[in-house]
């Protein structure tokens, strides 16, 4: 009596249609792809962004519009920073080792502030919310304490606050952010987190 070979599923390649046996295709941004268009997929998949459905439906926020959260999130702290700081030439100011030291405690509780506490209660900074994105866990539940402080921290004191090694990591993190199927970035890796459009998890 003879074996009988195990029996392979086959799957259709999501560019061109022609189907493959499951071993010869690859997946991209949640999609099935064949040798043949891998290359000029992905390519179109890191040029343009494009984050793809997960199986919940969600969909993802690429780097470019993180980015200009980031950017809008600058935009909402710089006046505040400096309405705080106060002012540099006013002889109360034991010297400039004292302001610089008081400035960046200030900066520091505005930003944990800032960030921490919109994200924990309302799953975004003002940046995200002006760009329509929302973070949450991989589960699709909503930020604790713990999680947004962790977050908080990997961005802003580990990938970005290292002297240095800030510039490694950040470049690291938005190549993860651009070629990741989740669009997760090194922070999103190490808390859980996940930054999805608000309106596909409604």
């Amino acid at each position: 009596m003879s074996e009988q070979a195990p029996v392979q599923s086959v799957l259709a390649c999501s560019q061109c249609g022609r189907t493959f046996a499951h071993s010869d295709l690859v997946q991209i941004a949640g999609s099935w792809v064949c040798a043949d268009c891998k290359q000029a997929f992905l390519s179109r998949v890191m040029a343009s962004g494009a984050a793809a459905a997960s199986p919940l439906g969600w969909h993802y926020g690429g780097f470019w519009i993180r980015f200009g959260a980031r950017m809008i999130d600058g935009i909402v702290l710089i006046p505040n920073l400096l309405r705080a700081q106060g002012d540099a030439s006013n002889p109360a100011f034991a010297g400039f080792a004292a302001f610089s030291l008081t400035f960046f405690l200030v900066y520091f509780l505005v930003v944990i502030c800032y960030e921490v506490v919109l994200l924990r209660y309302r799953g975004a900074t003002l940046g995200k919310m002006a760009c329509g994105l929302k973070v949450v866990r991989s589960d699709g539940s909503t930020l604790g304490w713990g999680v947004s402080i962790g977050r908080f921290v990997m961005w802003n004191v580990v990938t970005s606050g290292i002297p240095y090694l800030n510039f490694v990591l950040m470049l690291i993190s938005g190549i993860m952010a651009g070629t990741d199927g989740e669009k997760r970035a090194l922070h999103d890796r190490v808390c859980n987190t996940r930054v999805v459009y608000k309106q596909s998890i409604a």
